[in-house]
């Protein structure tokens, strides 16, 4: 019978329950905490009924019923485990175990064994209890134990398969296969990529790409969605593989790019043993990209973390306490005369901690050089970039977008977590405008995609912007028109932007245009930045010409109210001072580097100061000093919606390590200066809400979003440039920064499965002109252009454009330059 509240009464072992109408019965059973086994069932996944562990008997079937696909209905009588259920389905899973490694699963000695042989975990070949990566934390071992089975009386069959190793971030033993097709339907139904299916027949089924690819191949984004959801070990983590189960996770925010991702970070032994996605996740729902799902356990573990302060004494590096290092730190900061000191901090940095950088710059050495690398990354672009968060939208835009306007993104291995929206989308029904040079993540699904040769977005941007205008730019079948059409058309827009473009010395233009489209048919932007926190080195005003609150420097009123609150005199703090002026030559007594490497392996200072988790390795630093990573300190970032979200401390600093804003407390009251004398992060977080109340506010709430000030002015210096286009050549090369950085030190130098994804520092071509021009994979190769002369490895990717070459700096770059053309040539010749 129906109840009032849309609830219905069923019985399920003797027991009458009141569950919502239209549910299965498998999720009655669950919500009344009754056990149903299954292994093919998952929350996130339609119901498959693949496995049969879940039969039950419904009274007046003719037959068992899974309980995964059944829906309830009124008066409905389940029984659940009568002895013919359970013999039903033992004899299905005595089946699955003839085809599966199981001695750990049915050996008598089970549990003798992990206390006997605690250590005996690590094998290429699953073969035993002891050998499986998945021991303890089997979903099949948890079935298996319900049922009771205590031996296989069918014969065995090995399959024999190969363990596939060859990607990246995981390992594939498909002997431990039990065909439930979770990987395949959460491939396919919920990140909507396509890339896994079952292959062959019968016996032979395998799972994996189609017509014999690699994964890479396949265009997988490797978010591991397929490892999370597998319920035996036939996926298993190349990193965490033998770890077993972690301890306890916890919450915190990716710091790898501006989407702000929510992680669960799985720890044991007080360390980082691998992440998951934060299935509540405000901004991801429950995904994450390859860099938040595979790379922070490596990046924040690494064997060279910078563990103990160190100082240089007459050549010789030694290690020191961190007092002896601060004391050490203040006397050469006592000397350095305040135009004679800079500081340049890291995009990645907490909030907190680059509000205590500035504060520390401004108060402690009375000096306005402040700067955040994040100028190194925009350049000139930097105040055409920022106009864009002008008109910022969020991320749930995208779920009631008619069309999506995307300029210079490739979704596959960075921000794909947005690509996973962007699917949602168009089986929704939306439409995709994509303007890329080469194949990418979109090309597929787009409704129209631009494919312009590199150097040519802002021509294609500018002939939208004109058709939306009305001035006829071009025939009518021409792609800009049929965008540009498009869009009128449309109720919803929103557009992205990526970074393919943005250190190109039009990439002004192309910002500016871009603005211009968006004002045009009143779209919301979603700028998408590779720092995590950009945002927030604007807000805590970690640049020379910005105060906290990102209000100009030259702004006497606000420049007045700090220094009442900080009881300091900041009236001769204003320069035009910025980090691009260290390769013009202007050598400094004291340059303080804070989560942030050197991009030139020039002395620029008399001494460096140098504070990050790793080592310096471009120049040598007078002091080193030790600094937690995302994962070990608290703070907040503000994502690229203006976002206010928290990091926690879930694992303790290595050694001798702490937060940023402790060192710059321990080193001003060395030098006797009072001010920052924070005892916890709460202290800065008191004083940022002081100056900036709506920071705070966005933080305690999860739908605050924090903007920007209408007008926000950088200097827009940029070096000379030191190569110049040429008229022809055989290549066209576009030159772009690395953007899979954090805290200055490219991912990919601690993540070897990274290295294999994203080439860094050398020349991408197409395999087809490699062959023309007789090439192998990682061959070195010139560049000759204009009578200059440069060397990289080259790599081979099927979705460079041919014709076309990309180079993406191992670390910040200085130049800014459009696509040009040159001469490519064996170099070991």
């Amino acid at each position: 019978m129906k109840s009032n509240n849309g609830k219905i009464s069923i019985t399920i072992d003797n027991i009458k329950y009141q569950v919502p109408s239209g549910i299965t019965i498998l999720k009655a059973a669950q919500m009344n905490g009754i056990y149903i086994p299954t292994l093919c069932a998952h929350k996130d996944l339609t119901p498959y009924g693949g496995c049969r562990m879940c039969l039950v008997e419904v009274e007046g079937a003719r037959r068992f019923l899974t309980a995964c696909t059944t829906p309830v209905e009124p008066g409905m009588i389940i029984r659940t485990h009568t002895d013919q259920i359970q013999k039903e389905r033992r004899e299905i899973m005595e089946l699955v175990l003839s085809e599966h490694t199981s001695s750990c699963l049915i050996c008598d000695e089970s549990e003798s064994c992990k206390k006997a042989m605690p250590t005996i975990r690590k094998s290429g070949v699953i073969t035993g209890c002891r050998y499986c990566p998945n021991d303890d934390q089997c979903e099949l071992e948890r079935v298996v134990s319900y049922l009771g089975i205590k031996e296989i009386p069918y014969p065995v069959f090995y399959r024999g398969l190969r363990v596939e190793k060859e990607d990246p971030f995981y390992d594939r033993d498909y002997n431990l296969c039990i065909y439930c097709g979770r990987c395949v339907r959460v491939c396919q139904e919920v990140r909507l990529a396509n890339v896994l299916a079952f292959n062959q027949r019968g016996r032979n089924t395998v799972i994996g790409p189609a017509f014999g690819r690699t994964h890479v191949e396949a265009g997988c984004e490797f978010c591991g969605s397929c490892v999370s959801i597998c319920p035996t070990g036939a996926l298993a983590e190349k990193y965490n593989k033998w770890d077993g189960v972690p301890e306890f996770t916890a919450q915190t925010t990716c710091a790898f790019c501006g989407v702000g991702c929510q992680l669960k970070v799985k720890v044991k032994n007080d360390r980082v043993i691998g992440t998951a996605p934060f299935e509540k996740g405000i901004v991801n729902e429950g995904e994450l990209c390859v860099k938040g799902r595979f790379c922070v356990p490596e990046m924040v573990n690494y064997y060279d973390r910078l563990t103990a302060a160190t100082i240089l004494e007459n050549g010789v590096r030694l290690k020191v306490s961190n007092a002896e290092a601060a004391k050490r730190a203040a006397q050469i900061l006592k000397d350095c005369p305040p135009d004679q000191f800079a500081m340049i901090v890291s995009p990645n940095l907490s909030t907190e901690d680059l509000y205590a950088a500035q504060k520390f710059t401004r108060m402690v050495m009375r000096s306005a050089k402040i700067d955040c690398s994040a100028r190194w990354f925009y350049g000139k672009n930097f105040n055409a970039y920022l106009n864009l968060f002008r008109r910022a939208t969020t991320v749930e835009a995208l779920k009631k977008a008619d069309v999506i306007l995307s300029v210079g993104l490739d979704l596959q291995y960075g921000r794909s977590v947005i690509g996973y929206f962007i699917r949602h989308a168009l089986r929704r029904g939306a439409k995709v405008i994509t303007i890329y040079p080469h194949d990418h993540s979109l090309a597929l699904t787009a409704e129209i995609w631009i494919q312009n040769h590199p150097g040519e977005e802002l021509a294609v941007l500018k002939q939208i912007l004109k058709e939306l205008k009305g001035e006829k730019a071009s025939t009518a079948d021409n792609l800009p028109a049929q965008a540009a059409n498009l869009l009128k058309k449309a109720g919803n827009v929103v557009v992205l932007t990526g970074s393919s473009f943005i250190q190109h010395a039009s990439g002004d233009s192309i910002l500016e245009t871009i603005f211009k489209i968006s004002e045009e048919i009143n779209a919301g932007i979603l700028p998408l930045p590779a720092q995590n926190n950009l945002l927030g080195s604007i807000l805590a005003g970690a640049y020379a010409e910005l105060l906290p609150g990102a209000i100009s420097s030259k702004d006497a009123k606000h420049r007045q109210l700090i220094a009442q609150r900080w009881k300091a005199d900041l009236s001769k703090l204003q320069t035009n001072w910025n980090c691009l002026d260290l390769i013009a030559g202007k050598k400094l007594k004291v340059l303080y580097l804070v989560g942030e490497t050197l991009p030139i392996d020039e002395n620029i200072a008399e001494h460096i100061i140098y504070q990050n988790i790793y080592p310096l390795d471009t120049v040598e630093p007078v002091i080193s000093l030790p600094a937690a990573a995302f994962t070990e300190s608290e703070g907040s970032f503000v994502n690229g919606e203006g976002r206010v979200q928290r990091t926690r401390r879930i694992v303790s600093p290595p050694g001798d390590s702490m937060p940023d804003w402790k060192i710059f407390s321990q080193i001003a009251k060395a030098m006797g200066v009072s001010g920052l004398e924070f005892r916890k992060i709460g202290d800065i977080q008191k004083e940022i809400g002081e100056i900036i109340p709506e920071y705070v506010a966005a933080l305690k709430s999860k739908k605050r979003l924090i903007s920007l000030p209408e007008k926000i002015t950088l200097s827009s210096k940029q070096p000379k440039r030191q190569i110049e286009t040429q008229k022809s050549g055989e290549f066209i090369v576009s030159e772009t920064s690395n953007e899979n950085v954090y805290r200055g030190i490219p991912l990919s130098e601690k993540v070897a499965g990274l290295r294999s994804l994203i080439f860094e520092n050398a020349i991408i071509i197409n395999p087809r002109d490699a062959e023309k021009l007789g090439l192998r994979e990682n061959q070195r190769v010139k560049l000759r252009q204009n009578g200059s002369t440069r060397i990289f490895p080259v790599h081979f990717s099927e979705k460079q454009k041919e014709q076309t070459a990309q180079i993406i700096n191992h670390k910040n770059q200085f130049e800014f330059l459009d696509p040009y053309a040159v001469k490519l040539e064996k170099a070991d010749v």
